[in-house]
């Protein structure tokens, strides 16, 4: 009995390093008992015994099966106009990055999941005023069913249950309980599978002007985030906006893209931008450029005496650092704590509720935590914008 526990164990870490060579997910953000229950399902859909090292001989033999199991495996979690906060942003600058970049407008939704973002940045077009001509949405994703959802643009009633009705009105129509997409707005929009931890991902597609790459770093491999870092660099026009979530600020992010006020948790820029409009600007009577001042002030913060009380933003980050490493408990930890010392304080929440997918806490918790994210955050996309010092 002992043997065979053992061999099956095996056949499952064989299955699941398989999903990471194909996918470059994170082998940590693999569910074990989420992976076993998806071999079980897929051998009974399969006719097969219930018997990793089975399905992990079928699974080698069958480039369709391990489509099937990605699909199976891969969150698609998705809803039109997710985070007000994002697209109340994306509200005020579309129609500034319209003024900026005459001609065509290139946008890239990836990975997509089922389309409800893809149709939610054609919709705030049009609000913005922007012809349809004039833009095309890539929208990209790994799995094959999901975009077969999105390529068909048909979506159940609640799926915008709280969206305003303007945008209702701009995305689709409403008949017997089902919302159907525009087809002059699934006209501007490309979906198609691709892998974005491969290296080549990108490289056959145009520069962008919009990214929105939401989600997708927090699960993958230290090797498949600086992959996807600098396809995303690659594929970003300067001056144009990557848009990611608020847990995906990873290291790999920082190294290539700097985040933009008032909305830094989620905004970003290339920061080969920020050192060219820094190179225009007046030296100092000392010689030293505003950037080497704020080095200085930066190294003088770091060596500040380690009783210095944490900020909820600095606590933040180290839940980034031990989320990196595998140390989810930890990560979980710091979260709390930023959250104590600033209650409202929405990366730290969003990253905790990130987290809750794996640790699987009650899920009366999980729903609490979500209602307070989407309250905060209806609460900041209706306060007026800060103005940045």
């Amino acid at each position: 009995m002992k043997a065979a526990a053992g061999t099956e164990r095996l056949a499952e870490q064989e299955i699941a390093a398989f999903l990471v060579a194909a996918t470059g997910i994170d082998l940590r953000a693999l569910d074990a008992n989420r992976l076993h229950w998806m071999i079980e399902t897929r051998c009974r859909h399969l006719g097969l015994d219930i018997n990793a090292r089975a399905y992990a001989e079928r699974l080698k033999s069958s480039s369709a099966e391990l489509d099937a199991l990605i699909d199976a495996i891969v969150i698609t979690e998705t809803r039109f106009f997710r985070d007000p906060a994002v697209f109340k942003h994306l509200g005020h600058w579309l129609p500034q990055m319209a003024a900026d970049f005459p001609g065509a407008l290139r946008i890239l939704s990836a990975p997509c999941s089922t389309g409800q973002e893809a149709y939610s940045i054609a919709a705030m077009l049009e609000q913005a005023g922007v012809p349809r001509s004039r833009f095309i949405i890539d929208a990209f994703d790994i799995s094959h069913s999901a975009l077969i959802t999105a390529r068909t643009g048909v979506f159940d009633e609640q799926a915008m249950r709280q969206v305003p009705a303007d945008l209702q009105a701009l995305c689709g129509t409403l008949r017997h309980k089902r919302w159907t997409m525009h087809a002059e707005l699934r006209g501007r929009i490309h979906f198609e599978r691709r892998n974005l931890a491969e290296p080549h991902a990108l490289s056959a597609s145009p520069q962008y002007h919009l990214i929105l790459c939401r989600n997708l770093f927090i699960y993958l491999k230290p090797e498949a985030r600086a992959v996807l870092a600098r396809s995303l660099a690659a594929a970003l026009v300067p001056g144009g906006r990557l848009i990611l979530g608020s847990a995906d600020r990873v290291e790999e992010v920082s190294a290539l893209f700097a985040p933009q006020k008032p909305a830094a948790s989620f905004a970003f820029i290339h920061r080969a931008s920020i050192t060219s409009s820094s190179a225009t600007h007046p030296q100092t009577r000392s010689g030293k450029s505003m950037a080497v001042r704020s080095k200085k002030r930066l190294t003088t913060a770091h060596a500040a005496s380690p009783a210095t009380p944490a900020t909820a933003a600095e606590l933040y980050r180290r839940a980034i650092q031990h989320q990196q490493h595998g140390q989810f408990r930890k990560a979980e930890r710091a979260c709390r704590q930023a959250l104590y010392l600033e209650s409202d304080y929405l990366p730290a929440m969003e990253l905790l509720a990130a987290l809750w997918r794996h640790q699987k806490p009650h899920p009366r918790l999980r729903l609490a935590l979500e209602a307070r994210i989407h309250r905060i955050s209806t609460r900041e996309a209706v306060e007026p914008a800060k103005d940045i010092v």
